[in-house]
């Protein structure tokens, strides 16, 4: 049986395959030699007087040996068959994943050199390791047990595992037969984001300019806090009527209660300024960056929500705390498309309804070219209202656009110092590493 020490080739295996290799090839090349001079020795030359029959005997030997290699390989190949493959269904990035498979050889020959080999696409290479399969393993009652680990470190996503491939070859080394066995596998990989930098998930306490003043909610003995406009899900016993009325809206009053802050993440994904290719582009590594916070977000135990674009319209999701957060992060963000319209004035307003006062807004964006007036008015008035706010981007230009109208651009470090004057966090993401550089 093998087992997961056993099925990486070590380097004292490598050199030894190779020594057999080596000495298959000397064995074909001296084979190959025999023919040649019978050949010569047969046809008629200056020195002989015809044929020499007695030559094709040197011709013959190496053919027979040859045409025996050949039935050989043939033979051994119909010998094999996959039975299974146990895999995980579900796994994190960077995990470490065991494959085991159940191999069959019902040939009536031993075998002398076969060797596994898998697609992989979970993996940067794209392959399983090379495991050299042993005839002993077979000789109990037919079956045995392979096993491997490849490292998941080709990005979040589903793949489907396999086909196999079995490499057979002969004692000489003339022929290779290969075997491939359309047994597929899926397995689905998860974000596995590391905790980001810098986040402070702290919350401020400030009241609404709507004009509402200190009160405790009676029976409970809870400091009020603030009103924001009612979402599915709050409580309806906390609705203020009168601000309701006044604003034409539904007003709930916030309480003391739960010190945690509701956490909003705006993620802004806009296909005129993708940058990259594959799992690098920047939209790929903003929604690892979002999936990063959140994750972090759920292991404190606050309540969350997202604001998107999909197909062109802002949603906004409030994240159960009872769902596991890799996998539905994955499944919503994995197979995101970036919106065709940037959707970036949707998600402000977005943003404007949902997010009330001790709440942190964190607006994700994959680029710096933006309209900046406009995302920067919104972040001010947020921070009025009581939020904490936020703007984390990816590093995708040299420039920043500041104002859509005027065509007006600022270097990143002049855009750095305008945020620090407004006292606004900014953080930026370099785009060619996956660490985090605070500006």
């Amino acid at each position: 049986m093998f087992f997961p020490s056993q099925s990486y080739r070590s380097d004292g295996q490598v050199s030894l395959l190779r020594k057999v290799l080596d000495s298959d090839n000397r064995l074909r090349s001296i084979l190959l030699f025999i023919m040649f001079a019978g050949i010569v020795l047969f046809l008629p030359n200056r020195h002989s007087n015809g044929f020499q029959p007695r030559a094709l005997l040197l011709v013959i030997f190496p053919a027979l040996v040859i045409l025996f290699c050949w039935l050989y390989v043939r033979i051994v190949a119909k010998g094999f068959s996959v039975i299974s493959r146990q895999i995980p269904e579900t796994c994190l990035e960077q995990d470490m994943v065991e494959v085991v498979l159940e191999i069959r050889y019902a040939g009536s020959i031993p075998f002398s050199n076969a060797t596994l080999i898998e697609e992989f696409p979970a993996t940067d290479i794209l392959e399983s390791p090379e495991v050299i399969l042993n005839y002993q393993d077979f000789r109990k009652n037919g079956r045995a047990k392979v096993v491997y680990k490849n490292l998941l470190n080709r990005g979040y996503g589903h793949f489907s595992i396999g086909p196999t491939e079995i490499r057979i070859t002969e004692p000489f080394g003339f022929f290779e037969r290969k075997l491939t066995f359309p047994l597929k596998s899926n397995i689905d990989v998860w974000f596995n984001p590391p905790a980001p930098e810098d986040l402070d998930l702290v919350k401020e306490n400030a009241l609404t300019p709507m004009g509402d003043s200190r009160s405790t909610l009676s029976g409970h003995g809870m400091d009020f806090y603030g009103i924001k406009e009612y979402v599915p899900g709050d409580d309806i016993r906390a609705m203020s009527w009168l601000k309701t009325a006044q604003t034409g809206k539904p007003i709930i009053k916030q309480f003391e209660r739960d010190t945690r802050p509701d956490v909003f993440v705006a993620i802004h994904t806009d296909k005129k300024q993708l940058r990259g290719f594959g799992f690098g582009n920047t939209m790929k590594r903003l929604l690892r960056i979002s999936a990063a916070i959140l994750s972090q977000t759920q292991k404190e135990g606050l309540p969350s929500a997202i604001g998107l674009c999909i197909e062109d319209m802002a949603h906004f999701i409030k994240l159960n705390s009872a769902v596991p957060v890799y996998g539905f992060l994955t499944d919503l963000l994995g197979d995101l498309k970036a919106a065709e319209e940037g959707g970036l004035q949707q998600l402000i307003n977005l943003a404007m309804r949902k997010a009330g006062p001790g709440s942190i807004v964190i607006f994700l964006s994959q680029t710096i070219h933006l309209d900046m007036d406009i995302l920067l008015g919104a972040l001010i008035n947020l921070r009025g209202r009581g939020a904490k706010v936020a703007l984390w981007a990816i590093d995708d230009s040299n420039m920043v656009r500041f104002s859509e109208d005027q065509q007006n651009v600022l270097s990143k470090e002049e855009f750095k110092a305008r945020m620090e004057e407004m006292d606004l966090e900014f953080i930026l993401f370099p785009s060619n590493k996956s660490s985090i550089e605070a500006l």
